[in-house]
């Protein structure tokens, strides 16, 4: 790359989970410009990121005047996923969510600097019409893409987390794969990311030396224990796998991420054997089923040891803000493939 870096632009930027991957690829890069609209995710950005041109803005307010202004050779974007979500209305590209991503569409082909993309959403995005407008937006510019829905647990770590992706580049297509299918795996051929990089069971990713005060806070409350014992997605230290964490975890139970049974002395099954003869529920509180901390799924999520919230952002703020976020890890993975 020699002494000039890579340029990034950085849209849709949340916490900063595309900027933490752009640093771990190690590919001589560096984020000019991000933007995003969520107050809060801004916050966790900029308290993280304190050098980073960070603004506060919709989209559809860039041009390509000011985008060719800073000059950026890669964007890196995940934009909203509701219109496309398993549990969303899937209104697609008639969501006025995907305005903004139609109106990067239109300035694609004026950006004379961009050579790269990378674009992450969710499982769903690739049968929707705002994927068919996307490619062929990226065709008509110039550009090569490979496709992929791609999980954390394709690196052997322990968290689930499956993710539609999209890397494309001008000039020349890539030495794998084909645009008429959609990848399940990393190509054979990227060697230094086929291999397993994390640690395999749960145990490395989670929280040391738990304070009883701090234990107290993560406890599932009684009547949710009451009310869903039989859909919790209970795990434990040893255990190679867990649910996706949803923006939802901890406000609701079901679907939105595991829990973890803390105190690993007493028997999961031999108290929810109890627990289905009599009813009490009282007989799990021996297990101490906790939430996963924001530290613990942010690990998972391949953050940096060093990432961190403003203290004046609340439980419930991390853990959507992780919820809407990404996996550091993979992104960086197909950047390096991307760019190679």
């Amino acid at each position: 790359m020699g002494e000039t870096k890579m340029r990034i632009l950085e849209l849709y930027s949340g916490i900063g989970g595309m900027h933490y991957a752009a640093e771990l690829a190690n590919i001589g890069a560096e984020v000019v410009f991000s933007v995003d609209i969520n107050t809060s995710a801004n916050e966790v950005y900029r308290h993280n990121f304190k050098q980073t041109n960070q603004q506060a803005r919709n989209i559809e307010s860039l041009s390509a005047k000011e985008i060719n202004k800073l000059k950026p050779d890669v964007i890196m974007m995940s934009p909203p996923c509701q219109p496309f979500t398993r549990v969303g209305l899937k209104l697609d590209v008639e969501d006025p969510r995907c305005s903004s991503f139609l109106h990067l569409l239109d300035v694609l082909p004026h950006l004379e600097e961009v050579s790269y993309i990378l674009m992450e959403n969710v499982v769903g995005f690739e049968t929707s019409e705002m994927r068919n407008a996307f490619t062929k937006a990226l065709k008509s510019c110039g550009f090569y893409f490979r496709e992929f829905l791609l999980s954390p647990m394709s690196f052997q770590i322990p968290n689930s987390r499956n993710r539609y992706y999209v890397i494309a580049k001008k000039f020349t297509d890539f030495p794998f794969g084909m645009e008429t299918e959609i990848m399940t795996a990393f190509p054979n051929n990227s060697c230094d990311v086929a291999k397993p990089i994390r640690e395999k069971t749960l145990e490395p990713y989670l929280e040391k030396n738990f304070a009883d005060e701090q234990l107290t806070c993560y406890l599932l409350p009684d009547k949710t224990l009451m009310k869903y014992w039989r859909i919790l997605d209970v795990r434990q230290r040893s255990d190679t796998s867990s649910c996706c964490f949803t923006k939802a975890y901890t406000h609701y139970a079901e679907g939105t991420g595991s829990v973890l049974q803390h105190n690993l002395s007493e028997s999961f099954h031999k108290k929810f054997a109890e627990l289905e003869e009599d009813g009490d529920v009282a007989h799990l509180k021996p297990l101490q089923l906790r939430y996963f901390t924001p530290r613990e799924i942010a690990n998972l999520m391949g953050f940096p040891v060093h990432f961190s919230f403003p203290e004046t952002s609340s439980i419930r703020t991390r853990y959507r803000l992780l919820g809407n976020s990404l996996n550091v890890l993979v992104v960086s993975s197909l950047l390096k493939i991307l760019i190679e």
